[in-house]
């Protein structure tokens, strides 16, 4: 996706506005993409605070599966 393009996620209804946000705050859309509200550049160069795109954050694994391919060895 293009950077300088608005995502028809941010005009649904639910969507945050660009109001009363703290910076780093994250929000996820019902379709799964992830946006986060930091400092970024318009397209006219300036500085200004918006909803962004943002790649997910990884959850950890809840246990480590040994021999998830294979089972245990015989003989």
């Amino acid at each position: 996706m293009d950077s300088t393009m608005i995502h028809v996620c941010l005009q649904t209804e639910g969507a945050p506005t660009g109001e009363h946000h703290e910076v780093g705050e994250r929000w996820v859309c019902s379709c799964g993409d992830n946006f986060v509200y930091r400092e970024g550049f318009n397209r006219a160069g300036h500085p200004s605070l918006e909803w962004w795109p943002a790649p997910a954050i990884p959850q950890p694994r809840k246990t480590a599966r040994r021999g998830l391919l294979f089972g245990p060895r015989k003989g």
